[in-house]
């Protein structure tokens, strides 16, 4: 009879009947033995040629592909469901809707935006997962609050932090306030001592506190606050009067640059898990409509494009911005706050190359604060940009400002816009450091009671613009298809259950800034402050495009929603061969529009400082297949290509017609995108506009 016991209940002296047979499994059977044994030998010679063989294809793996492509144990899959699924069909008599293969986030006769993998082999292999790292081992010395009853924030050293700072027999501590002296200089007060704690008066918005102990200063930090203003006050409640306790829905924005909507289900798995998770709505099919961050927050925050936002208030001239008609500037004088903070001052989005503004835009300007830090309390750079800022990473003193700001102004309507750039701007990989942060923001906000009452837009301009994933296809993409979500509080879900029902549509529609801005128009109305939505106008520069709280039309086309063709994702592309003749004159005549473009620009002022380009090779070239109702005579082509002498690498999308003469059968759509860095090549070029076609005369000896 065959031996039953169980395997691990056979002695050693048993078990070495599996003789040693083979050097690569060390596993045999010596003739005799009980059938079970023989079983267990033979499951063993699997196994152990099973984990040789995993072995072997993850070793050939590592050195052929690439570590980044082999299996990260560390990646989170994020389950959602944007694609689209349905498509509106003709008038009929059941109405019904026709179910579409997965693969697509907007499908129709005028528009299919491709659903992306987020871990695509050939994006994949340049990411890399980053850690969070706190910016100091030991805890703040001070913090500070905000008491209701005074009303004014206290100064106080926080107690249990004394043992992580080596304080000798006396500890001496002192306040200033940071006062704005411009957009690029501050002030600060004298210093005033405290003990343990100190009322901060209602002047000034912030403060740097300085700590020593035997004439050695042994902590330095800052901390922003929102003070009570009497002419804010009245004012809010003047209108809170007006709205006989109606509910007024207040607005906060909440943006991070360069990050597409892929690459937040790619590098924040977690936040992104959590927006699906909690009845968020996304806008799957928001489309960004010019090249960098300006260009897409005017559209935004006024609905000009970036011509139109040059001709009315140009950011290069003395109070241009100032003229500017900001949608916070709206919102304010119809009983709301207002606050606006970024990070990264060198590069804010309207003070890169550009004059600011010469009076604080909003009520609450983290400006200041953040030139304060930057300068005062020391920290360290990554790619580029600053990280750590004392004790918080630059971000985080963003995020947090705009917490602050939502709880002072939690029971008051408000309208807060915070953009950080410092973890996302110049890395693919970098934003993944903060998944865990931001998932618990967005959870902090919910336990502070923000989402009750505040309609919260979470968003991106665009995607990563430059770097080694930016010229793949899917990079392309990325970079025109940012991310944006959409919070409704209950008592607007209750009220208007068209907006849940219109926002669970448009996920899958051909979206744009200038429909947000809209939007944001749509939330003012609401309150009962203004005049209907009509009366508050459109987008200046897209008369076709609509509020988000409205059901958005499937038929849209890029050229409804003024999205030129270098910037719309509607078409699929078929490769083409790029040494043909028909393309090199296409990239020929796009390198001699970049010089004509440089050589008039501002009226030919700035052209003696730049060398012309001339087409070095063409890299990769690509023609658009038309949707049904694209016009057949146009033919689209998108060209990646560099020049010299700069070593650029351009793309470009040019329109076309080969059924006109020469001179009027090209268009170059958009701008030209440029792909890699030029940091360096073009100093002497402080113009955003043409910096990247520019390569400085002195580069070329």
């Amino acid at each position: 009879m065959a031996d039953k016991r169980p395997l691990l209940e056979y002695t050693d002296d048993e078990a070495k009947d599996c003789a040693t047979e083979s050097t690569l499994t060390g596993v045999s059977y010596k003739p005799g033995a009980s059938p079970t044994l023989i079983w267990y030998c033979r499951q063993i010679v699997l196994r152990r040629k099973l984990l040789v063989g995993l072995l072997v294809i993850f070793v050939f793996s590592y050195f052929l592909i690439g570590p980044a492509d082999v299996l990260d144990l560390e990646n989170v899959q994020v389950h959602h469901q944007s694609y689209a699924l349905d498509m509106e069909v003709n008038q009929t008599i059941d109405q019904r809707t026709t179910i579409l293969p997965q693969g697509y986030l907007v499908y129709s006769n005028h528009c299919r935006i491709v659903d992306l993998d987020p871990y695509k082999r050939d994006v994949m292999r340049h990411f890399k997962r980053v850690s969070y790292k706190p910016c100091r081992s030991h805890p703040p010395l001070t913090h500070v609050h905000y008491n209701d009853t005074i009303q004014r924030y206290v100064l106080s050293i926080n107690q249990a932090s004394l043992k992580s700072y080596k304080v000798g027999n006396d500890l001496s501590c002192c306040y200033q306030g940071v006062v704005r002296a411009s957009e690029t200089d501050v002030n600060y007060t004298s210093c005033h001592a405290f003990k343990n704690e100190a009322k901060l008066a209602n002047t000034t918005d912030s403060v740097v506190v300085k700590c020593k102990t035997n004439d050695d200063q042994i902590y330095i930090n800052a901390h922003p606050t929102v003070p009570e203003r009497k002419a804010i006050r009245q004012r809010l409640d003047q209108w809170a009067k007006k709205d006989r306790r109606k509910l007024v829905p207040s607005v906060l924005m909440i943006g991070i640059d360069s990050i597409s909507r892929v690459n937040l289900i790619r590098a924040m798995p977690k936040t992104a898990q959590y927006l699906y998770d909690n009845d968020w709505f996304e806008l799957a099919g928001y489309n960004k409509i010019d090249d960098n961050t300006f260009p897409n927050i005017m559209a935004l925050m006024v609905g000009y494009n970036l011509s139109n936002a040059m001709k009315h208030c140009s950011p290069y001239k003395v109070n241009g911005l100032d003229k500017c008609d900001f949608i916070w500037k709206l919102f304010k004088e119809h009983g709301y706050v207002t606050a606006y903070g970024e990070d990264a001052v060198k590069i804010n989005t309207f003070n890169y190359l550009k004059k600011g503004f010469q009076q604080p835009p909003v009520d609450y300007y983290l400006r200041p604060y953040l030139s304060a830090a930057e300068k005062l309390l020391g920290g360290n750079i990554v790619l580029g940009l600053p990280h750590c800022v004392g004790f918080e990473t630059e971000a985080e003193h963003v995020y947090n400002y705009a917490l602050e700001f939502a709880k002072r102004y939690r029971n008051d309507s408000f309208f807060g816009f915070f953009w950080t750039n410092t973890h996302s701007h110049s890395d693919i990989s970098q934003t993944s450091s903060m998944d865990d942060y931001l998932r618990g923001y967005l959870q902090r906000l919910v336990s502070q009671g923000t989402m009750e009452h505040s309609i919260v837009v979470f968003f991106s301009d665009h995607g990563l613009r430059f770097g080694p994933t930016r010229a793949t296809w899917s990079g392309h993409l990325e970079e025109r298809l940012p991310f944006l979500f959409i919070w409704l509080p209950p008592f607007v879900r209750k009220a208007h259950p068209e907006f849940v029902q219109a926002l669970r549509q448009n996920r899958n529609r051909l979206t744009t800034p200038y429909d947000l801005h809209i939007t944001l128009k749509h939330i003012l109305s609401l309150s009962g402050r203004i005049g209907s939505l009509e009366s508050l106008g459109g987008a200046k520069d897209c008369p076709k495009c609509q509020s988000l709280l409205q059901p958005v039309t499937l038929s849209r086309s890029c050229e409804d929603v003024a999205i030129a063709d270098h910037w719309c994702t509607c078409w699929a592309y078929g490769s083409v061969y790029k040494n043909s003749k028909v393309v090199r004159q296409l990239a020929k005549r796009v390198v001699n529009y970049l010089n004509d473009y440089v050589t008039t620009f501002r009226n030919g002022s700035l052209a003696h400082l730049c060398v012309p380009l001339a087409l070095q090779s063409v890299s990769t070239a690509y023609k658009a297949q038309p949707n049904d109702n694209d016009p057949s005579h146009i033919e689209i082509y998108r060209l990646i290509f560099s020049t010299s002498p700069n070593k650029a690498l351009y793309e470009a999308t040019v329109r076309y017609n080969k059924n006109l003469p020469d001179e009027d059968n090209l268009l170059v759509t958009g701008s030209v995108s440029r792909l890699n860095t030029y940091n360096g090549e073009a100093d002497c070029m402080n113009d955003f506009a043409i910096k990247k076609y520019c390569y400085c005369r002195h580069k070329g000896g």
